[in-house]
């Protein structure tokens, strides 16, 4: 009897335990790249990030009509850390460094002034793929499209929560 005691106790204890931690989205940034994020549907939003590679991370945010900065942080290899991103600002996270970057994050739309009433949230993100160099990226998302983002060029595309997207290095 006390061993299906102690065993229901474990049982209950780990149900109710376990926080619903919000899923992770990954991200590898090439060597000395720069990777922009930019959530055109929030109004503001908290990003946590966690830098799980090797080397510092470069992270800002950045008037989108300007360029201009307006809050830079840089995140320790291995540690974590939260930036806010305002409304008319975009996120940028930087590799200074010759080996791929991976960082993970999460996004947090950010609280405005009034109170806002709960909308159900399309299962969906709006973001942009902007290339800044001068060679064509081969990129693959599987069960969308296999494509090539120009040089020099923005592109944007809406894809649902968990989406990965593939750098094709072997072309």
């Amino acid at each position: 009897m006390k061993q299906f005691s102690l065993i229901v106790f474990f049982g209950v204890s780990l149900a109710f335990g376990q926080k619903g931690e919000q899923e992770r989205s990954s991200l590898i940034i090439p060597p000395k790249q720069r990777v922009q994020l930019d959530y055109p549907l929030l109004k503001g939003y908290e990003v946590h990030l966690w830098n799980t590679s090797k080397f510092e991370l470069a992270v800002s945010t950045r008037n989108k009509l300007y360029d201009t900065l307006i809050k830079s942080i840089s995140i320790q290899p291995k540690r974590t850390d939260k930036i806010f991103v305002e409304e008319g600002s975009f996120l940028q996270l930087e590799n200074r460094f010759l080996s791929t970057a991976k960082v993970e994050f999460t996004i947090r739309q950010g609280t405005g002034a009034k109170k806002q009433t709960a909308k159900k949230l399309t299962p969906q993100r709006a973001f942009y793929l902007e290339n800044n160099t001068a060679q064509t990226l081969p990129l693959q998302i599987p069960g969308v499209m296999n494509s090539k983002l120009p040089p020099f060029s923005r592109s944007g595309v809406d894809l649902p929560n968990g989406q990965k997207i593939y750098l094709d290095l072997k072309s």
